[in-house]
């Protein structure tokens, strides 16, 4: 029996009544976010202050990090400047007035809340190339199959926000999602796997723990009730003055868990936590890691001073990047080169992606990888001042250090001959070593051993 239907059955109260009692002490059901769209956002995102912040910090992020346009030649992929994606990014919807930090928000967390990111887009008035975008509150669009077709769905968009209706055709919707393995029909497997959702356990016990907490606060602890032992009730007048006096006694928060003691026969039921339950209370820690695990965080980054699975900040910034923000970006990246870079470049090669080169949580990568590059820079020299035959070194870079057949044969000079590229490249820092023998061809690389 819970403690709602205690109550009534053992104080004989009206609901009326009931309803104000459970007004003063809290919520004694836990929160219900169930599986709507609606609800995932509403109670799992707006009214969680652990899954806000989550989101928030990956969202914030992500929209710091440039995006870069390239196109793929003979060289490999080379920067694209000045392009009409440049221009649909500095003004992606001059109707609503959003810049591309907008989109970019409305996307992400649409995506990490709700699984789901619908993108449409207006092309321009004489062509077909998109001249902007806007991002659908995904709780408000159902995609279809009119066919029922597994394993070729023809797919539509149906979008309905009060009075707005609007139908989409496949191509006309950048559609990203997380995958949802529980589907039970093709419709369902249309739409991706809130993260909420994997996680509304730990959000609806988060949800709990903050109305607890402002219940302890607003109620001074919700102490307990005041019962009459007596065989004659109290009149509701009597009540009054009773429950007028008790106010005047006990509100403030000078008389914050104070039991206050009258002249009349009176019963006292404890209703405030005990010792163990304001555990359970302080607790959130718990809660604030579990949203932290789904969403591939670690929770020292949000004041959890007790996680100490990073031996610091740094290494704690670099797994956000490595373990949420990068795959993530992976994501937009290839659907937005499918939907916005094809329509611009139909007739080229070129895609669309954030450029993580400068991010400074990143940067130990490259020093490590140049302390490699140099130990191999290294090795080889060493292999080039062996008194052995060329064929012989061109072995050992081939099988100790994985350089290909002509790798090989461009660093090793003829037996008698000093090999000047190597020269050169001894000469330079390691990572920039490596850089230049990627830019050069082989071409150039044999010319400069001629020369």
């Amino acid at each position: 029996m819970g403690f709602q239907s205690w109550v009534q059955g053992k104080l004989g109260l009206t609901t009326h009544e009931r309803e104000q009692i459970m007004r003063l002490f809290g919520s004694f059901n836990a929160n219900k976010i169930g599986t709507q769209p609606s609800n995932l956002i509403e109670k799992g995102y707006e009214q969680n202050v652990d899954v806000y912040s989550v989101i928030k910090k990956i969202v914030d992020t992500s929209k710091a990090i440039p995006w870069i346009i390239e196109q793929k030649t003979s060289e490999g992929w080379e920067i694209m400047e000045d392009t009409t994606i440049h221009e649909l990014m500095a003004n992606p919807n001059p109707s609503k007035g959003y810049t591309w930090d907008d989109i970019e928000e409305q996307m992400l967390v649409y995506l990490l809340a709700n699984g789901n990111s619908y993108m449409v887009s207006e092309s321009s008035f004489n062509n077909s190339m998109i001249a902007e975008v806007d991002i659908l509150p995904s709780p408000y669009v159902c995609p279809t199959t009119t066919n029922n077709n597994f394993f070729m769905p023809n797919i539509q968009y149906q979008f309905e926000l009060g009075t707005n209706k609007r139908s989409y055709a496949m191509d006309e919707v950048e559609h990203i999602k997380f995958f949802n393995p529980g589907y039970s029909s093709v419709n369902d497997s249309l739409l991706g796997l809130s993260i909420i959702q994997v996680a509304r356990a730990a959000v609806k016990v988060g949800n709990d723990r903050w109305d607890a907490d402002a219940n302890l606060l607003q109620n001074r602890g919700a102490v307990g009730l005041i019962t009459d032992r007596s065989n004659r009730p109290m009149t509701p007048d009597e009540s009054a003055m009773v429950q007028k006096a008790w106010n005047n006694d006990t509100s403030g928060t000078g008389n914050f868990g104070k039991i206050k003691v009258t002249n009349k026969d009176l019963n006292y039921i404890q209703m405030a936590m005990s010792s163990s339950d304001l555990q359970l209370v302080e607790k959130g820690v718990i809660n604030l890691r579990a949203i932290c695990n789904v969403f591939g965080l670690d929770s020292s980054l949000f004041n959890d001073p007790a996680n100490k699975t990073f031996n610091n900040r740094k290494e704690a910034e670099k797994a956000l990047y490595t373990n949420a923000v990068i795959p993530l970006s992976d994501k937009i990246a290839s659907a937005h080169t499918r939907f916005i870079a094809k329509n611009h470049f139909p007739m080229q090669e070129v895609r669309m992606r954030q450029d993580f080169s400068e991010v400074e949580a990143l940067q130990s990568d490259k020093k490590t990888e140049a302390e490699k590059d140099k130990i191999i820079m290294d090795g080889v020299n060493v292999i080039m001042n062996m008194p052995i035959s060329s064929a012989a070194k061109q072995s050992l870079l081939i099988n100790d250090y994985n350089f290909t057949q002509e790798q090989a044969e461009v660093i090793v000079a003829p037996v008698g001959r000093a090999n000047p590229t190597l020269e050169t490249l001894k000469s330079l820092s390691p990572l920039l070593a490596n850089k230049l023998l990627e830019k050069l061809s082989d071409e150039e690389i044999k010319a400069l051993l001629i020369n």
